[in-house]
């Protein structure tokens, strides 16, 4: 292929997306897969695994608003009432409050669907990884957080991520973490999100594995997982593009304390 010339295929089992910057270089590559497989041709895309892609003059949004309706449906929450928030404030559970719940497969299955729906929903992935520890025994709070979670969903269907066209093509970086925040083992819990142009492209809200003896600690393990995140990102990247910018400003407050780091590719 000549310089310059890129074709980026994306294949998750037997669904596809071909896409590049020449034409004349997808069509071939179309030409030569369809002569060694059965292919369909289904267009531009539209629906790539529930996500939704809708592309305007501005760029491309992305959602899962018709998997957001399946759901409400399938868990009888179509007439439930919205919620502005995804999770009541101050909200702490725990391991042993509430009765047990008779059937812990729908509740498995609401928090699986519910983390599937974060592929698009940043917004959702906290309070969705608080409810995801309570999978094996869990009891009446924690099904009533994720119906909490479904309200808010119900009411932001149209939420999802904006990739706007032109502008600034920087890849940027933040981390944070809170401290000894659950209460049931008092493990921290790690922030962070990555963005290129104008939305993010990955993001996490995870349990620390260990716990932190001080906010400082708890921030630093933050920044540890970001970063290994951040590497993985800038590699994947820089085999679709030469160059590229890169900005990863991890900020701790510590006292008088502010790091940044910086650097441009």
């Amino acid at each position: 292929m000549e310089s310059g010339k890129r074709v980026v295929v994306l294949l998750y089992v037997d669904d596809m997306i071909i896409t590049g910057n020449n034409e004349d270089e997808i069509s071939r590559l179309k030409n030569d897969l369809s002569i060694r497989f059965e292919m369909k041709n289904l267009g531009e895309v539209g629906c790539f695994l529930g996500l939704e892609v809708e592309r305007s003059e501005d760029g491309f949004f992305v959602s899962q608003k018709g998997y957001a309706k399946s759901l409400l449906e399938r868990f009888s929450m179509g007439e439930a009432k919205e919620m502005a928030t995804p999770m009541e404030p101050y909200l702490k559970l725990k391991k042993g409050e509430g009765q047990l719940l008779k059937d812990a497969r729908k509740f498995r299955q609401l928090v699986g669907s519910l983390i599937y729906l974060t592929i698009t929903r940043p917004d959702i992935a906290y309070p969705v990884g608080v409810i995801s520890q309570f999978m094996q025994t869990p009891r009446t709070p924690h099904l009533d957080a994720a119906k909490r979670i479904m309200r808010y969903v119900k009411g932001s269907l149209g939420y999802g991520l904006m990739y706007k066209k032109g502008g600034n093509f920087l890849l940027s970086g933040f981390s944070d973490a809170d401290w000894a925040g659950d209460e049931n083992d008092r493990h921290s819990t790690t922030g962070y999100c990555f963005s290129m142009g104008s939305a993010a492209i990955s993001w996490c809200s995870k349990k620390q594995p260990s716990v932190a003896l001080s906010s400082t600690e708890a921030k630093y393990i933050a920044a540890t997982m970001a970063t290994q995140e951040c590497i993985w990102l800038k590699r994947l990247i820089s085999d679709i593009y030469k160059k590229f910018l890169f900005l990863f400003p991890t900020e701790y407050i510590v006292q008088t304390f502010i790091f940044y780091l910086y650097e441009e590719l």
